[in-house]
């Protein structure tokens, strides 16, 4: 979901058939020319989905001190208070990744070097990491949370791939997976009255991001791409997958007059809103950096049965016997079902 509705730097499409989306992105259509090595992708199963990552998704602490049994209600309001802090909320990330590496170097799984987590004999906080670099997430820490992000850890990092039918796969299986909402008597009757469908039909979407706006040096973007290593992750190699995070400039643990700080809270605001927002305030020359195309549900059918003769399927995204497998399982769900979504 796109929250910012009008800007030189977002542009919006949408398609009401799969033949028309088809032959824009196809050799000589509107979208063919547009969308060549310098854009990546997102596909999105329903355009409700927000551009913010996981970790930014709910609260890592309040999460974690609902679990504790222990914690007295006056302390639980003290630490909701200070889990709103962008402080606060880099110490958790940190502790999930550092918790991450662990995990996987005690079970002998490949994770890159990172001295700071190596050397360090005992869990806890990395304080250069948090107060003395400034920055998150730190450069040295790019490609282990590209891994962690890959394999399920909250971080936030926001999955991409450089191929749009990658982006179309994810987008059209979603719409077979989402579960469907139980039908509400109460709105059915009042959409029945206003001659409107119920439930209310719904726009997959695919995002395309023109790299060049974090390239760009003279924009001094704090979006960064993360491209990681291939090597030994077939998964991420199939699907051509990268990343992309907004840099966060973390704030001391007290503020100027010795104090707590706590003034600066955890941002919170979509990708779209966050790079529109940038871009405005820097008067970056109008040009278009991200662009939003809807689809009907309704022709996810056409549109994976498409892309599913081009090659594009799970036992190529996810190679191996499972990727095999769950093609098979698609085949006949999604062929089963056709158009009936």
């Amino acid at each position: 979901m796109l929250h910012v509705q009008s800007s030189p730097y977002i542009k919006t499409f949408h398609y009401d058939n799969a033949d028309d989306f088809i032959k824009a992105i196809s050799y000589k259509g509107e979208l063919y020319n547009l969308f060549d090595e310098h854009y990546i992708f997102r596909g999105h199963s329903t355009d409700k989905y927000e551009l913010i990552p996981s970790a930014l998704r709910g609260n890592l602490i309040i999460d974690n001190i609902k679990r504790i049994e222990s914690v007295s209600d006056d302390e639980r309001e003290k630490i909701a208070f200070l889990a709103t802090t962008e402080l606060a909320q880099v110490k958790q990330e940190y502790k999930l990744l550092q918790d991450f590496f662990r995990a996987c170097d005690t079970c002998g799984l490949y994770i890159p070097h990172i001295d700071s987590l190596r050397n360090s004999f005992y869990p806890g906080v990395d304080g250069e990491i948090l107060f003395l670099k400034n920055k998150w997430i730190p450069k040295e820490y790019w490609e282990l949370a590209a891994l962690a992000q890959h394999h399920g850890v909250k971080t936030r990092l926001l999955d991409w791939t450089h191929d749009i039918f990658v982006a179309l796969y994810f987008a059209t299986t979603g719409v077979y997976y989402d579960p469907k909402k139980k039908i509400n008597p109460i709105e059915y009757f009042k959409v029945q009255r206003k001659g409107e469908v119920y439930p209310p039909k719904q726009n997959m979407e695919i995002l395309a991001l023109n790299i060049d706006v974090v390239m760009a040096e003279p924009l001094r973007m704090p979006l960064h791409i993360i491209q990681p290593m291939y090597h030994n992750n077939d998964n991420l190699c199939a699907q051509k997958g990268m990343f992309t995070f907004w840099e966060t400039i973390s704030p001391g643990v007290y503020d100027n007059e010795g104090k707590l700080n706590v003034g600066h809270k955890i941002d919170r605001r979509t990708l779209d809103v966050q790079l529109d927002s940038y871009l405005n305030k820097i008067k970056a020359e109008e040009s278009t950096f991200l662009y939003q195309i809807t689809i009907p549900q309704d022709i996810a059918y056409g549109i994976y049965s498409h892309i599913e003769k081009m090659g594009y399927n799970a036992s190529t995204i996810f190679p191996g016997y499972d990727g095999v497998a769950r093609f098979l399982k698609e085949h006949f769900e999604i062929h089963s079902k056709g158009e009936k979504v």
